[in-house]
């Protein structure tokens, strides 16, 4: 019996691509590009998108895991951050990959067998603690940039500059 896979990814052609990897390693893939056409089927594993149009992907684990607690998500990101991270760990995912990232390391991931270095200590810049910071208060409030900027104390349009910075 084939293993199912749920794609998340509002790039229609990284989704396609990723589908048709799984396909041919013998997986069942079931691709989407929103929340709201996530089926309420219980799948194997999933790969989700953290930023979609208009929509968070975190919240999507949620989803995925009350339709089957087994299920093997990885979350992927083209603005990985440790508060991004963290969240999603949190909410039941296995691991967490920052774009662009490769088929084989993503099936890597979802079947446990990414072997990750010892991290070495070094410090952040003022800089990176600054972005950490910012992607966290806007990790709790679910993208929402204009809750965020009053949350940090900023003109939202200050907040976009430093986001639009930090990509």
């Amino acid at each position: 019996m084939k293993k199912t896979v749920l794609i998340l990814d509002d790039d229609e052609s990284l989704a396609k691509s990723l589908a048709s990897e799984f396909h041919d390693h013998g997986y069942e893939p079931t691709v989407v590009h929103s929340l709201k056409e996530i089926p309420a089927l219980a799948f194997d594993c999933a790969v989700v998108d953290i930023r979609l149009r208009g929509e968070f992907g975190l919240d999507a684990i949620k989803m995925l895991k009350k339709n089957s607690e087994s299920c093997q998500i990885v979350v992927l990101s083209g603005y990985g951050s440790i508060a991004t991270a963290v969240e999603a760990v949190k909410l039941g995912a296995i691991d967490y990959l920052t774009k662009p990232v490769g088929f084989e390391l993503i099936v890597a991931a979802l079947e446990g067998r990414l072997m990750k270095p010892e991290p070495d200590f070094k410090p952040q810049s003022l800089s990176q603690v600054e972005h950490e910071h910012i992607d966290f208060v806007l990790t709790k409030n679910q993208g929402n940039i204009s809750k965020t900027a009053k949350d940090l104390g900023l003109h939202r349009q200050s907040l976009q500059r430093k986001l639009k910075k930090y990509t």
